[in-house]
């Protein structure tokens, strides 16, 4: 028996309208599922690239390496440009020798408390024969603070330090003795030795 020409057409549709009908409905079945799925996912606005911002803010204030109000300049750094008066406060004697101040020597007549001028770490702590007890800390914008001549040291190697944390206390030291009680501080940029009052009360991203 043979079967009519329009019996192929119709069977061809039907099964093309069964397949997309499946289809649909699996497609919304799987939505639902994915739905259902996400409730429980918290989502955040942090990723952990932001544990690679730096913790000292550009905006930052440099502060003073001390705390006490009767602290003064005794010695300044020596710079080319500052006039003969002040080039003359900036020169170290010692054993038959006139060398430039490669920092800021402060002074007063109590031991005072050392501090940090900025968040950093500790990279270096060690006791040199002329200078003294030495601490160095690494800032970020490659800035290094060195605080010497201590008479003691309340920071440890690789610790990590706050703006205005203590680090010591003052002391003495050889090339220094005729100061007394004294600070000896220096700051290097990129490896190189600076005037710390052209970085003191700046801010860290004008530097």
């Amino acid at each position: 028996m043979k079967l009519k020409s329009f019996v192929f057409p119709v069977l061809y549709i039907s099964l093309i309208f069964t397949v997309i009908v499946g289809l649909y409905f699996t497609s919304k079945v799987l939505k639902q599922s994915d739905n259902n799925s996400l409730k429980d996912i918290t989502y955040v606005s942090k990723t952990i690239l932001d544990n690679t911002i730096p913790v000292i803010s550009v905006d930052d204030t440099i502060a003073n390496p001390y705390t006490g109000d009767n602290v003064k300049i005794a010695r300044y750094f020596y710079n080319l440009e500052d006039d003969m008066d002040r080039q003359k406060e900036s020169i170290v004697y010692y054993n038959d020798t006139y060398m430039q101040s490669s920092g800021i020597d402060y002074t007063s007549e109590n031991s005072f408390d050392v501090i940090s001028i900025l968040e950093g770490v500790v990279i270096d702590i060690k006791e040199d024969e002329l200078l003294g007890k030495i601490v160095e800390i690494k800032h970020t914008n490659e800035l290094v603070s060195s605080y010497a001549g201590l008479s003691e040291i309340n920071v440890s190697k690789g610790e990590n330090i706050t703006k205005d944390m203590k680090i010591g206390k003052s002391g003495s030291n050889k090339i220094n003795e005729s100061l007394g009680n004294h600070l000896h501080f220096e700051v290097y940029k990129n490896g190189v030795n600076i005037d710390p009052l052209k970085v003191i009360g700046k801010k860290l991203g004008d530097i």
